[in-house]
């Protein structure tokens, strides 16, 4: 049977993906607090606006979550943590390309 759409967990997925704002701010999360000031430096071309609103979908899909105490640091969830590591994955085979294409 030909398949002609994926699956819904991987249509979200690669929303996640495709939408280059969410992966670099869950590649620069991690499970340690993060500050809104600190990641809104190191994730560089977005309005703070534009963050709070990723911050916030990434959020209510479970991906991340502020810590109680501090409405103002954020931190991947077990979620999160879990895409992290599919993104760093992503990373090394892309880099494994590159290196290949290289010693051609």
């Amino acid at each position: 049977m030909a398949l002609t759409q994926l699956n819904l967990g991987s249509e979200l997925g690669l929303e996640v993906l495709h939408q280059r704002w969410y992966a670099l701010v869950l590649y620069q999360l991690d499970a340690a607090p993060t500050d809104f000031m600190e990641l809104r430096q190191t994730v560089r071309g977005i309005s703070t606006f534009n963050l709070l609103l990723r911050l916030k979908q990434l959020s209510d899909w479970g991906l991340v979550t502020t810590i109680p105490e501090d409405d103002y640091s954020y931190r991947l969830t077990t979620s999160g943590v879990m895409f992290h590591n599919i993104l760093t994955a992503l990373e090394d085979w892309g880099n494994q390309q590159l290196t290949r294409e290289l010693s051609r």
